[in-house]
């Protein structure tokens, strides 16, 4: 009896150094974390150890604002691009910016998670933390702006009359019916743009491999009160003078400018705003639900507007070649042009005004899931000119039995503030310019000729 009564007591001495103590389980599972004014609530929670509180990395970026990956290693990014830190438990090691922090990395695996330290936190840029005297709250302040509608709204007041910009664009398109019809597109793009009166230049340099076919292509276009200018290959087509002056009237629509800073105000979830000595930077993150109301607003606005009447251009009634004369391509470009016709001829007659459904819209059938969306834009302090952005998108559309993935990345820088010149079309481009329905014809003697040529 007594044996069993010994080992009972050594079970019981050696399972009171497994359990949590008292004091220690009672603070880890009574302190909170707040940040900017939201208590942040999560399996992984703060708690205290050697006089210090140690913070989970995920929940607390997440929280404030951050872009957070982690890998399959476990190396933890959390960026808003103007501050960027990684946390690397294989390494030990903390880097900010690139540059090794002098602090050691993991400090703790509680539950399964990594921590860091109040004290480390505090020394980022844009950080500050405080413990309550109980001990039982953290509360991590940020540098977020936190009236965003209004910065928005300031912003948008803000006198920009002229700006260049240079755009890069990659994006990958791939269905799961079409294997072998996966596209992929690298866009260059600089512009000059002067807002009062309407007037930009844009050079556009392509690459395009659509099915194993790799196209380059090199285009310009104007747009002034001379005319809206495109060259198409080695020709100048000079469009519809009703269409120019729609476009250039787009920047006096008073009425539809203030339903787009309306609309703007809507979808002000998921952005941050991060004040620093220089600038500010705009991040955006979007869900689904997020995105179909805005595809719906922004659809729905436009049509409202008229901007998006569609309407039977003489250029799509050219006489046709006969059968026996068309190439493949010219098939192809007829059946384009005959399906976009039919497309815009059932928007004409059941888009009413008031009246938009997800059919006119095209949402009707469509599920999408945005796997990720973030944009990141820098602003200038003082004039709240925009310096740069950059926006990565991965998203799944599916329609019937077709799913398609898209993948985006873009990089954008802007400069030349107030200081563009006026843009002019060239001489020579006004005068060899020729209009679309000439073009459509030269097009379709073209493949005559072609076709001439292989009998």
């Amino acid at each position: 009896m007594k044996k069993i009564i010994t080992w009972a007591l050594a079970f019981v001495f050696a399972l009171s150094f497994a359990l949590p103590h008292g004091s220690a389980a009672a603070q880890s599972s009574a302190m909170k974390l707040v940040v900017d004014g939201v208590e942040v609530t999560s399996y992984e929670q703060p708690f205290m150890s050697h006089d210090q509180v140690l913070i989970p990395v995920e929940d607390l970026f997440k929280e404030a604002g951050y872009k957070v990956a982690k890998d399959k290693s476990g190396k933890v990014n959390v960026t808003n691009t103007y501050l960027t830190v990684d946390f690397n438990a294989a390494a030990s090691s903390i880097e900010v910016d690139g540059k090794k922090a002098d602090t050691e990395f993991p400090l703790t695996l509680q539950n399964a998670g990594n921590y860091v330290s109040g004290e480390f936190l505090a020394t980022l840029e844009g950080f500050e933390v405080e413990v309550s005297e109980d001990q039982k709250t953290v509360t991590v302040t940020t540098n977020r702006v936190q009236d965003v509608a209004a910065f928005l709204a300031k912003s948008a007041a803000a006198d920009l009359k002229s700006v260049s910009s240079a755009l890069t664009m990659d994006m990958k398109m791939e269905s799961s019916l079409e294997e072998n019809e996966a596209i992929s597109m690298l866009m260059d793009i600089k512009m000059d743009q002067i807002n009062e009166p309407l007037s930009f230049y844009t050079i556009t340099k392509a690459s395009t491999d659509f099915a194993g076919e790799a196209i380059e292509d090199i285009s310009s276009m104007y747009l002034t009160k001379d005319g809206y200018f495109q060259q198409i290959g080695d020709v100048w087509v000079k469009h519809d003078d009703e269409l120019t002056k729609g476009l250039l009237d787009l920047s006096t629509q008073t009425d539809l400018l203030a339903q787009l800073e309306e609309l703007q105000k809507k979808f002000t979830k998921g952005v941050n705003i991060f004040e620093y000595d220089d600038v500010y930077v705009m991040t955006q993150t979007i869900s689904n639900e997020e995105f179909a109301s805005m595809m719906e607003e922004v659809t729905s606005l436009l049509l409202g507007s008229g901007l998006t009447e569609p309407v039977v251009s003489e250029d799509v009634k050219a006489t046709p070649v006969t059968e026996e004369a068309k190439t493949e391509e010219t098939k192809v470009i007829e059946e384009v042009t005959v399906e976009a016709t039919e497309e815009a001829v059932v928007v004409e007659e059941e888009a009413t005004e008031g009246e938009i459904t997800e059919e006119v819209i095209g949402l009707e059938g469509l599920d999408f899931n945005i796997e990720e969306f973030y944009v990141v834009s820098t602003i200038d302090k003082k004039t709240l000119f925009p310096l740069d952005t950059s926006a990565v998108a991965n998203i799944t559309m599916t329609v019937d039995e077709d799913t398609i993935s898209i993948k985006l990345l873009l990089e954008g820088t802007f400069s030349n503030f107030n200081a563009v010149k006026e843009i002019k079309v060239p001489a020579d481009v006004i005068k060899k310019a020729i209009s679309m329905e000439e073009y459509m014809k030269q097009l379709e003697l073209e493949f005559e000729k072609a076709e001439a040529l292989k009998k």
